[in-house]
C-alpha cells in the first residue's frame, strides 16, 4: 500500500484497461475551514454527506482540486442508497446539488458559489467522476489555521441534515465547551426556512432534540442546551459541548489492516516526514500518538502556530493530550488548557476569576474567526452574546447559593463592566429568586 496518501487510489480493471479510483472510508478526515461552516447554505442530507465525502479525499498537500473518480459501490455504502438504480439516484443527488449554491459575502461583493464545476457518470464502469468548484479553493485547501477536523464516520449515519450541521458548529467550539446562538442565527445557518417550525416546541424537538439524540448515539461529541427567554419569548439557545465517552475512540481498524500503517499516513497528512513518523511509531505507544493527533487538530484548528508540524510531534513526545502532563509543562497559554472546572460551574468565584475566563473566552474567539472585514464587528457580537449568558447564568448560582451578586466596580475590563451592567439594570435580563412559600 502506498503510504504518501491517506487516501490511496485502487485499481478497477475494465476490459483490458486498469481504471484507477479514490477509495472512499469512513476513516477519512473531513477538514473544512471555519468560515466555510459559518456559511448559511441548505442542502439535503444526502447532498452534505456527498460533499463531505469528497471533501474526505482532498489531500493536504494538494495545490488544486482535481476530478474525483469515486466507486459508485462506495457511495452506496456510505450513503445508505438503494443498490437498484443506483446511478439514477447519484445523478439525481447531484443534479440537486448543481441547482444550489454557496452564497459569500467577500466584503467587497457577494459572491455565489456552485459546489462542483463537473460531474461525469460512467455507466457500466462502476464509478462517477466529480470535481469541485475552483472557488471552493480557500475553504478546502492548504488550510494552516483556523480550520476543523472530524473522521467522516461521525457524520456519515445521521439522518438529519441539521444533525450534521449542528455537528460541526460545535464540533469548531469543541475546545471551549459552550456555545451561544441567538435563535435567529442559528436557524439561518441550519437552513432553516421562515415558515418552518415556527413555533419553538417544534423546533426545540425536531431539530434539538433530535439532533441531541444523534449525536449521541452516533458521534465523538455530546450536548446539553439551555432556553435564555426575554419575557416568555425564547430568544437564544446555549449549547455545552463535550465529548461523547462511548465514541471517543476515532479509529477502528479491520483484521486485515495494520494500525501502525494507519498512524504512519495520518502522521504524514499532518505533514511528519516518513523517517520521523516511523520514530515516533517506534518510541511512542499507538494510544498516545492517536490522542495527540486528536488534540494537535483541535488545538491548531483554533490558533494559528508558526511550525504546527513541530507542535505535533512535540505534543506527542510529551502526551500534550494528557492534562497534567500540558499543565505541568505549561507549553500552551492557559486558556488552551483543559480543566476539570470552570468558573461557570461555581458560583462563589470572584471577579477576578470570572473576568479571568470571559477574556479567555474572547481571545479564542478571534483565533477562530476568519479574517474579514466584518471580523471585529462579529467577534464583540459574539462575545458579547456568551458573557451575557455566562453572567446570567452566573448570577443564578450565586442567587441560589444565597451569595450577593459581584459588584460591577469589581471587574476592570470596560467591555465586560458594560454587559455587566446592561444585566444588572435590565430586569428582564436578571435571574428571579424562586420566593418559599
Amino acid at each position: 500500500m502506498a503510504l504518501d496518501k491517506i487516501n490511496p487510489l485502487h485499481k478497477k480493471q475494465h476490459g483490458n484497461q486498469a481504471v484507477e479510483t479514490d477509495q472512499l472510508s469512513e476513516r477519512h478526515w473531513v477538514t473544512k475551514s471555519n468560515a466555510l461552516i459559518e456559511k448559511t447554505y441548505q442542502l439535503s442530507v444526502l447532498e452534505q454527506k456527498l460533499i463531505l465525502c469528497l471533501s474526505s479525499l482532498v489531500q493536504p498537500s494538494d495545490e488544486a482540486f482535481r476530478p474525483y473518480r469515486i466507486k459508485v459501490s462506495d457511495f452506496v455504502q456510505l450513503l445508505g442508497l438503494k443498490t437498484t438504480g443506483k446511478y439514477t439516484e447519484i445523478r439525481k443527488i447531484v443534479q440537486a446539488l448543481q441547482q444550489k449554491t454557496l452564497p459569500i459575502n467577500t466584503g467587497q461583493s457577494f459572491l455565489d458559489i456552485t459546489w462542483l464545476s463537473s460531474a461525469e457518470y460512467f455507466h457500466g464502469r462502476g464509478y462517477v467522476e466529480l470535481e469541485f468548484s475552483p472557488k471552493l479553493k480557500p475553504y478546502l485547501l492548504q488550510l494552516k489555521e483556523k480550520f476543523t477536523s472530524y473522521q467522516l464516520k461521525n457524520i456519515i449515519q445521521l439522518r438529519s441534515s441539521y444533525s450534521i450541521r449542528i455537528y460541526e458548529l460545535l464540533k469548531q467550539y469543541e475546545q471551549i465547551g459552550h456555545r451561544t446562538f441567538s435563535l435567529v442565527e442559528l436557524r439561518a445557518l441550519l437552513g432553516i426556512p421562515s415558515e418552518k417550525y415556527k413555533l419553538f416546541g417544534h423546533f426545540k424537538d425536531k431539530v434539538l432534540n433530535q439532533s441531541k439524540r444523534e449525536l449521541e448515539e452516533k458521534t465523538d461529541l455530546c450536548f446539553e442546551f439551555i432556553e435564555t427567554k426575554v419575557g416568555r419569548k425564547v430568544t437564544d439557545i446555549k449549547f455545552y459541548i463535550r465529548k461523547n465517552n462511548l465514541h471517543t475512540k476515532q479509529m477502528t481498524f479491520t483484521k486485515r489492516t495494520d494500525p501502525e500503517v494507519h498512524l504512519k499516513i495520518l502522521l504524514e497528512h499532518s505533514g511528519v516526514k516518513s523517517s520521523m513518523a516511523k520514530s515516533l511509531i517506534k518510541d511512542y505507544p499507538a494510544a498516545q500518538i492517536q490522542r495527540n493527533l486528536d488534540f494537535s487538530r483541535t488545538i491548531l484548528g483554533r490558533k494559528s502556530l508558526q511550525n504546527p508540524t513541530g507542535f505535533l510531534i512535540q505534543a506527542i513526545k510529551d502526551d500534550y493530550a494528557n492534562n497534567k502532563s500540558l499543565i505541568h509543562k505549561k507549553k500552551l497559554p492557559e486558556y488552551l488548557q483543559s480543566s476539570n472546572e470552570t468558573p461557570l460551574f461555581k458560583g462563589g468565584c470572584d471577579a477576578k476569576t470570572v473576568e479571568k475566563h470571559l477574556l479567555e473566552t474572547k481571545e479564542l474567539l478571534l483565533q477562530i474567526t476568519e479574517d474579514s472585514p466584518q471580523k471585529e464587528a462579529l467577534v464583540t457580537t459574539r462575545f458579547e452574546t456568551e458573557a451575557k449568558q455566562y453572567l446570567k447564568t452566573l448570577m443564578e448560582k450565586r442567587i441560589h447559593e444565597n451569595l450577593p451578586h459581584i459588584q460591577v466596580n469589581e471587574f476592570n475590563d470596560a467591555e465586560i463592566i458594560d454587559i455587566y451592567s446592561s444585566l444588572l439594570s435590565n430586569p428582564e435580563m436578571l435571574p428571579i429568586k424562586k420566593t418559599a412559600w
